[in-house]
């Protein structure tokens, strides 16, 4: 194993803050912010975490607190966000998602042991363990967390912050 159960609740809470971090101080309008020539606004970018975050939870056995429905905008090669408009969400909501579903994979994870991590499952046609799916998400949840930092900047917000 990688890393422990207790480790990777510690690293989800770094990036859950770095995520806190990238988005202080920004509204509505700056997350919708495009990047030229193309890609997808920090709003997209958002909404594709908490997909990634929900994926995870219900992987590890946890209903997600959130309706995935509801995140069918943000989903792997939909359509880049380009305003406001259906399907989009706030923010707001964005973040409260992020945080509900923090709570529920923290617990989850606080009823695991390193064991679980080491049980084969079947993704893909492949077998695998949980803890290389789980770190394989993990993976995929970072390098967009890492985009915030340049969507931040298209906002006109360029201090250092890490």
């Amino acid at each position: 194993m990688i890393t422990t159960i207790q480790d990777f609740i510690r690293l989800l809470s770094i990036e859950h803050n770095m995520i806190y971090t990238q988005t202080e101080g920004l509204t509505q309008t700056d997350t919708l912010i495009q990047p030229q020539p193309s890609g997808n606004c920090m709003n997209w970018v958002l909404g594709h975490l908490l997909d990634n975050q929900i994926t995870l939870l219900t992987l590890l056995g946890k209903e997600s607190p959130v309706d995935p429905v509801l995140l069918e905008r943000y989903l792997r090669d939909s359509e880049p966000v380009t305003g406001d408009g259906p399907g989009v969400l706030a923010l707001e909501h964005l973040l409260d998602g992020l945080d509900r579903v923090q709570v529920a994979l923290i617990a989850r994870l606080g009823e695991m042991s390193d064991a679980d991590f080491i049980r084969e499952i079947e993704f893909r046609g492949r077998t695998i363990t949980m803890g290389w799916r789980v770190l394989f998400l993990n993976f995929h949840f970072t390098y967009h967390v890492g985009q915030l930092e340049l969507l931040r900047q298209l906002a006109g917000r360029s201090e250092k912050l890490i």
